[in-house]
């Protein structure tokens, strides 16, 4: 043996190894940023940095250009592009710089991503240097710039988008420099929920690994940077385990800053109605306060910016962003609801357009079932559902309700909704589908959606979401047209809740409809005033004598403009009569009351255009709502499986019969999480948690349906 090895040693000496080509000249790149900005359309600003720093500085201007982007004055995560201005100098072997180098560079920056343009991905250098400014969108955290000597990454698109956009094939030696650390702030919830348009269709991190939340072996928690709410800025982020679900749970950020509302974006997208401005205080002799409405010097509500009236401050939209379903493929076992956590990670994926995490990791702050039981809700009390209503479906606030808004939050740029996209939200005075129609008539398990369209000399309409050059089949335009007609209310189903069935089999859910205009205080719907009218009832002794001095009997008074087939809620402050008639209506003696705190829905006939009102005993205020016959899904298969919508009310089986009664004669509040699923109609759709987050109040003569108890 020793001879052969002997043998091999000699051979190795006589054949040495090939050393491989000499290292190239150029072996890295300094990069330096000398700036970072944000683009906000056409305009390009310094990019902020966090609201504690800011402060410590007495403002954004105040602020040192040395301490921007510093762990103690990190810059926030922009909405929009972020744009770094860098300078980049390739360096040789020998530890200079090496001015022979012409090629072209790409850039990364991580973590962030580049922006969908190839000539924005490289830049050309010139002996060596490059000055360019480098594009990116979601920065966050420890930040660096990257330049390569290496081809940019290409975009895909059914192929190589752009090809002409590369630069020229050369040798390429991957050398490579990162910047320093630039420190941005770090993610939280709405963060990562926070569209930089008005398009709530995706998550800006999409695709994206990412980390919420301190642990605490770091000695670090994780900071709210609240500009616009100075009352939460610099608060620590609370994670609260708000609803467990068969594949996951919801978690909701309830330290989460309140969120100024973007009425406009940079490619001109508009909201349709403004959420209410924050109020303007002053104070007052006593000590109080009251809000200022002839130009005394206050401070806003929420912004505390000084202000003089109302118009001085600010919108905010209905939630914070600050929630998210977390997708675990099963139950989540030892997590209960109310539980706080102190980390929560994963991928980023959006699911019908639903933003949840996904293959998830946590660690959890707080059990609180280890708790006494009268603690268990020591953090869930402060995830409050938001009341739903008109303005937050996306509506205007104008007397005749658009085609759209019988689809609660249709529009895909409605960001109300998505501020409140898998937090907890309450429907209320909703009622169930009466009719359940099935449109798959092929057997195939769906059927196809319907979009809004506007023909040519025509107006709005339901029509196929099929566009030129391809054609609806006949067989899916049958089923369409079914299925519109039935969810909507249109054709044979005018004026019926209708819900299509073969959606409530494959996927639980089904349409119910929203409230009507109203009084709040009835749990009707008053975001919208311009879809009540207001008549007030007044007494003989409030309307004084005639001309021939008479006194004459109570005075009766109108509304009018509506049309055949319209639907109202009518309440009165005080008991009153009613009549329901033609434009000449008058109430008197003869006419049914009705009390205070009762709601009558009437429906109008043919020749039926205004509602009266006579005063019975006291003056009284009344109101007439229109229903834009508003629909949203609700799915309860998991929290109340005994809950059957698709009934029969001529059920063989007398008890069944007598439940389904109830349920459809019911009115109903309902809590839940809320979901977006962009193909569905509506898009939005409520999965309540338990029984105890359904209340009923029994129709005439009837009781709730079994599980669900009556509203208090």
């Amino acid at each position: 043996m020793r001879v052969h090895l002997a043998a091999c040693a000699l051979l190795l000496a006589a054949c040495p190894l090939d050393p491989g080509p000499a290292p190239h000249a150029m072996n890295s790149f300094k990069v330096k940023v000398v700036g970072v900005y944000e683009r906000v359309g056409a305009a390009r600003n310094a990019l902020p940095v966090v609201s504690p720093c800011a402060a410590m500085y007495g403002s954004q201007a105040a602020v040192p250009e040395a301490e921007k982007g510093t762990p103690q004055c990190r810059y926030v995560i922009p909405r929009g592009e972020a744009e770094f201005d860098i300078e980049a100098l390739a360096m040789g072997l020998d530890g200079e710089p090496f001015h022979d180098f012409n090629g072209s560079v790409s850039f990364r920056v991580v973590p962030g991503d580049l922006p969908p343009n190839m000539r924005a991905r490289w830049s050309a250098a010139t002996l060596g240097e490059v000055k360019a400014t480098v594009r990116a969108v979601h920065p966050y955290g420890e930040a660096r710039v990257w330049v390569e000597d290496a081809p940019p990454r290409a975009i895909y698109d059914g192929g190589l988008a752009n090809p002409d956009e590369l630069p020229a094939q050369s040798d390429r030696t991957y050398a490579a420099g990162a910047s320093d650390t630039i420190y941005f702030a770090d993610q939280t919830l709405q963060s990562l929920q926070m569209p930089a348009e008005l398009d709530n269709r995706s998550s800006p991190f999409a695709g994206n690994f990412v980390v919420v939340g301190k642990n605490p072996t770091s000695g670090e928690t994780l900071k709210q940077n609240c500009p616009d709410d100075p009352a939460r800025n610099g608060r620590e982020s609370l994670m609260v385990i708000t609803g467990l679900d068969p594949a996951g749970f919801f978690v909701t950020d309830i330290s989460a800053c309140r969120v100024r509302e973007v009425l406009s974006d940079s490619i001109g997208n508009t909201v349709r109605t403004g959420e209410p401005q924050e109020p303007c205080w002053i104070a007052t002799a006593d000590g109080g306060r009251e809000e200022s409405l002839d130009g005394g010097a206050g401070r806003c509500n929420i912004s505390e910016r000084a202000c003089t009236r109302r118009a001085d401050c600010f919108g905010y939209s209905p939630g914070t962003f600050a929630s998210m379903f977390v997708y675990n493929y099963n139950f989540p076992d030892n997590l209960d609801e109310g539980d706080l956590l102190f980390t929560l990670s994963g991928g980023i994926q959006e699911f019908t357009s639903t933003t949840q995490l996904v293959f998830p990791a946590w660690t959890t702050a707080e059990r609180v079932r280890r708790l006494p039981e009268d603690q268990w809700n020591k953090w869930l009390q402060f995830a409050r559902p938001y009341d739903l209503n008109g303005r937050t479906c996306g509506q205007d606030n104008a007397a005749v309700p658009f085609l759209t808004d019988a689809l609660c939050g249709h529009n895909r740029r409605n960001m109300k909704m998505e501020s409140l996209e898998s937090g907890l939200v309450r429907i209320r005075r909703a009622r169930f589908p009466r009719k359940f129609q099935n449109c798959d008539f092929n057997a195939n398990g769906s059927v196809p959606f319907f979009c809004e369209t506007k023909p040519p000399n025509a107006d709005w309409q339901w029509s196929s979401c099929v566009f030129a050059p391809d054609v609806e089949s006949e067989e899916d335009r049958i089923e369409r047209t079914c299925n519109h007609d039935c969810v909507v209310g249109q054709g044979e189903n005018a004026g019926t809740i209708c819900s299509e069935q073969a959606t409530f089999r494959g996927f639980g859910q089904y349409v119910v409809e929203m409230g009507l205009p109203g009084p709040s205080a009835l749990g009707l719907d008053d975001a919208l005033p311009l879809r009540m009218q207001n008549a007030t009832a007044r007494l003989v002794a409030d309307a004084g004598v005639d001309d021939a001095g008479m006194v004459p009997a109570n005075p009766s008074v109108r509304v009018s403009g509506y049309g055949a087939g319209a639907e109202v809620a009518i309440t009165c402050s005080k008991t009153a009569r009613y009549h329901v008639g033609d434009a000449n209506v008058v109430a008197g003696d003869g006419d049914p009351t009705i009390e205070p705190g009762q709601i009558v829905r009437a429906v109008f006939g043919a020749t039926d255009s205004a509602v009266a009102f006579q005063a019975v005993t006291e003056q009284a205020s009344c109101t007439v709502g229109l229903n834009a016959r508003t629909r949203i899904n609700l799915q309860t298969r998991d929290a109340v499986p005994e809950l059957e919508p698709d009934c029969n009310e001529a059920d063989p089986d007398a008890d069944r019969a007598q439940q389904c009664r109830n349920l459809r004669g019911s009115e109903f509040n309902i809590i839940g999480h809320l979901r977006q699923v962009q193909p569905a109609r509506p898009r939005w759709v409520v999965i309540p948690r338990a029984p105890d987050d359904l209340c009923c109040y029994p129709g005439p003569g009837l009781e709730c349906p079994r599980p669900i108890k009556p509203c208090q």
